[in-house]
């Protein structure tokens, strides 16, 4: 069975994935680009592959009509907006993907940046290596009120994590886990209240037709003017020219920034110093990238031996 690997990188942070594919008796060609492939590129490449082991590129449907023989696109990592699930029933085509390994691993980054930002880590290093000595005054965290919009598995692990800080909590999301919220004393909120009452806003919800643009410019002026803002979830989830807008204008003190509508990003935010940015890491550990190309593989040999799918999705989560 044929296997085209269109994700960049795999196979670095550990050999196993590429060894299972191999003794599974998978016939193997990986992207060769050095890069994340674009759609185009990918229509190109993919030829008679049966099994796509995909990254965040877009699938559309000129890859699927130049990919005759594919019958299953396993993603390796948590996000779905890059497939188009009603292209995929229309070329009986299944989806699986990897949702519980890169969890903590964007669940702590979260928190390093929540950190980073609070007590202005990052712009104190840019100053001290430019001969600059300032002891920039940052916000304890301790006591403060954390705004997560998304609990689902990240969220949830953040929660956890952030939970021996003495923090509060409040979470606006439209499938709560009620169980989670009361062991957790957690608050679930609107939007509108959470925005208002947060010194730290944190976005971990998928990128889905009602979640582009989620947060605006008229959204970013309800939050505190001291609030910090944090997305490790999408690009486009928070409208990045109003993003910049409110950052410029200290409409609040600062954001983090890990996902971006095009990557790699070369936008306005860049030319901020209230505002760390980086280059969708969130799951960049090397046992979560191992664990998130291991269970890709995993699906494809159950795929390849007609043993039942584990992390089947059927439209975007």
């Amino acid at each position: 069975m044929k296997v085209f690997v269109s994700t960049h990188p795999f196979g670095e942070t550990s050999e196993n994935p590429l060894k299972l594919l191999s003794e599974n008796g998978f016939s193997v060609r990986l992207n060769n680009h050095g890069r994340k492939i674009s759609s185009q590129e990918l229509a190109e490449d993919i030829k008679d592959a049966e099994i796509l082991i995909a990254g965040t590129e877009k699938i559309t449907e000129e890859v699927l009509q130049n990919a005759p023989n594919l019958k299953l696109i396993s993603r390796v990592g948590i996000g779905l907006d890059g497939i188009d699930f009603e292209l995929c029933h229309k070329y009986n085509i299944k989806v699986v993907y990897t949702p519980d390994a890169p969890t903590m691993a964007v669940a702590e980054l979260c928190v390093g940046l929540i950190l980073d930002l609070s007590r202005k880590i990052s712009f104190t290093d840019v100053n001290l290596k430019q001969g600059i000595w300032n002891r920039h005054m940052g916000m304890l965290l301790y006591g403060k009120t954390i705004g997560i919009i998304g609990m689902g598995r990240i969220g949830k692990s953040l929660i956890k994590l952030l939970s021996s800080f003495n923090v509060s909590f409040k979470v606006c999301e439209p499938n709560p886990d009620f169980a989670f919220l009361k062991m957790y004393n957690i608050k679930l909120v609107d939007k509108e209240k959470l925005l208002r009452e947060s010194d730290v806003v944190s976005l971990n919800l998928p990128l889905k037709k009602d979640t582009i643009d989620y947060l605006t410019l008229d959204d970013l002026e309800k939050m505190k003017k001291s609030a910090i803002l944090i997305n490790t979830a999408r690009g486009g989830i928070v409208n990045e020219q109003d993003l910049f807008i409110a950052l410029r204008d200290k409409i609040i003190a600062g954001a983090a920034v890990d996902v971006f509508e095009e990557e790699p990003y070369k936008g306005k935010l860049r030319e901020l110093d209230n505002v760390v940015l980086t280059c969708h890491m969130g799951a960049s550990t090397i046992e979560s990238r191992t664990d998130m190309e291991t269970q890709a593989v995993e699906e494809a040999i159950r795929y390849k031996n007609n043993i039942s799918l584990k992390n089947e999705v059927f439209e975007n989560e």
